[in-house]
């Protein structure tokens, strides 16, 4: 991505006559390719695209991601502000979206970050706080608009990681865990909630000043509408102790560890009291949910790495041991 090639995208976007100045790639994301823009004026936004070759679903649809966040941004502040969109491809050869910069400290895998016990546990606080306000959001026309019907939306997750789980083509077929998982498959709430579905600190902006407190919540390309327990399953996944074992820490996205972390269950019973709930009874099908679908993003990875499911990899090992975490959850 060059200058000249961004400033006829945001054109394109915006009708604005702003000229980009300088594009800077930005690391971190895996699914798509992010930019920061400069503009002569000396302004700031970020600019996604796809990336070349093949698509998966809606992981690389800049459009629904754009719609999504213009639903959501009113609602949660947290959530990047949609600056422009197009599907024309004339300027990038291919769909992109254009939002405004949240500037802050990100959290990249394997950063340093030093806070205090008790500034870590805030911070706990603050990201339980966080989705447990999304989960609650007002359910707009435009939210319903963007993400559809809700029903149905667990099921629907089960069978669609688990055929991905089948492609992959691992010699254990962990039959046992997937049919657990399809045998016991909540009913749908009587109130669907918008889902971030790979909330996690590496997608998240601190305040420079502040490491406690959250200012942005970044890659919406998985959002869903449903059962907010399973955002909370898909975050446990993610959330690795200090004392859990060593194959897991390669899947560490974020300073989880550290003294002063709340452990999965304090977040679990932080969450239900932020929003008024007991602990659900079937909480072991969320967390057993939320590790299988990490397990399978996993493999996925290693194949890609390795070049192969039955070359090694630390990726290998490491949704290995989600998957038997998985199986313990479900009792199989």
């Amino acid at each position: 991505m060059d200058a000249e090639t961004a400033t006829k995208a945001l054109r394109l976007a915006t009708g604005s006559s702003e000229i980009v100045s300088a594009v800077a790639p930005l690391s971190g994301g895996v699914s798509n390719l992010t930019y920061l823009l400069t503009l002569d004026a000396g302004a700031r936004l970020v600019m996604r695209t796809p990336p070349p070759g093949r698509r998966s679903g809606n992981a690389h649809n800049m459009i629904r991601e754009a719609r999504v966040l213009e639903a959501v941004h009113p609602l949660f502040p947290e959530a990047p502000a949609i600056v422009g969109y197009s599907e024309d491809p004339s300027a990038t050869g291919d769909q992109f979206m254009i939002m405004a910069q949240i500037d802050g400290r990100t959290l990249p895998p394997g950063s340093t970050f030093e806070v205090s016990p008790e500034q870590a546990r805030t911070l706990c606080e603050n990201f339980v706080d966080g989705l447990a306000r999304l989960h609650e959001a007002e359910l707009t026309d435009a939210v319903q608009a963007a993400f559809g019907d809700p029903q149905g939306f667990v099921a629907r997750q089960v069978a669609g990681w688990s055929r991905r789980y089948e492609k992959i083509g691992l010699e254990n077929p962990h039959s046992g865990l997937r049919d657990w998982l399809s045998a016991n498959i909540p009913l749908d709430p009587d109130r669907a909630s918008i889902l971030h579905n790979d909330y996690k600190f590496d997608n998240m902006v601190l305040d420079r000043d502040d490491p406690t407190r959250i200012i942005g919540v970044l890659d919406w390309e998985l959002s869903g509408f449903g059962d907010a327990f399973m955002d909370l399953g898909n975050a446990l996944a993610y959330w690795v102790e200090a004392g859990d074992p060593h194959a897991l820490q390669s899947f560490k996205r974020g300073p989880t560890d550290l003294p002063g972390m709340m452990t999965r269950d304090e977040i679990i019973d932080a969450y239900c009291t932020a929003r008024e709930f007991d602990r659900p009874a079937n909480m072991n099908f969320y967390q057993s949910m939320g590790l299988f679908r990490l397990a399978v993003i996993g493999l996925q990875v290693h194949v890609r790495v390795a070049g192969g499911v039955g070359k090694p990899s630390p990726f290998l090992d490491a949704a290995l041991a989600l998957l038997d975490r998985a199986e313990d959850f479900a009792g199989v």
